[in-house]
């Protein structure tokens, strides 16, 4: 049998632990999105299984990133902030290549400038991100401190830092779209590793039916 039609085909009942809210997601646990055409392709209608569960923290918030795999196979992402009840963030990681495609590199470079007032123009609307993509975006974040840990804590604070156990720091920039819904991220880390996305805040309806693992 298929590896994916074994993995995410759908049970034929709830057993054990029930899942209400995207909230309550763990690694194992299945969802599937709706079939909304606000969603780009690679999200719309998929089935996905929580891969792992990391924290992205900040000075006055965190929240968690899920790592979700589907049939597709690469790794698709669903930011959940505690504080926000009604919507979810889903992002795509761009590689070097893709951002060249997208964005005057001149103009991208100006991001990393001070004081951080660098504004982009997609080069093109018609592209496998259409979905993610804003027509104008303007500097939100200029090198704002945070720690990537690769652990879940959402419930509880992450431990203070300490020499011997801490997150990844990173330097965050961001330039938010029209409505601030959406926007780019950049995550740039102490030993210059950079990633980069593109990010799109969605209703969580958007998560159509979830799955527990067991």
């Amino acid at each position: 049998m298929n590896i994916f039609k074994k993995l995410f085909g759908k049970p034929a009942e709830k057993v054990g632990r029930e899942l209400t809210r995207p909230h309550q997601l763990q690694v194992g646990d299945l969802l599937k999105m709706s079939d909304s055409f606000g969603l780009a392709e690679s999200f719309r209608n998929q089935q996905f299984e929580v891969r792992e569960v990391h924290t992205q923290e900040f000075q006055y918030r965190q929240q968690a990133q899920l790592i979700c795999q589907g049939a597709a196979r690469e790794p698709v992402f669903i930011l959940i902030d505690e504080k926000d009840q009604q919507h979810i963030t889903l992002s795509t990681l761009l590689r070097r290549a893709d951002v060249e495609s997208l964005f005057d590199m001149d103009a991208f470079s100006e991001i990393f400038d001070e004081p951080g007032k660098a504004r982009l123009t997609p080069l093109t609307q018609t592209s496998p991100w259409q979905a993610f993509l804003a027509n104008n975006y303007v500097q939100q974040d200029f090198a704002t401190v945070g720690y990537y840990h690769q652990q879940d804590y959402r419930g509880t604070k992450p431990p203070a830092y300490t020499d011997q156990s801490h997150g990844r720091q990173f330097e965050y920039f961001s330039l938010f779209g029209e409505q601030e819904q959406r926007w780019i991220e950049i995550y740039v880390f102490e030993n210059g590793d950079t990633d980069i996305y593109l990010s799109i805040k969605r209703p969580l309806t958007d998560i159509a039916e979830l799955w527990p693992k067991d």
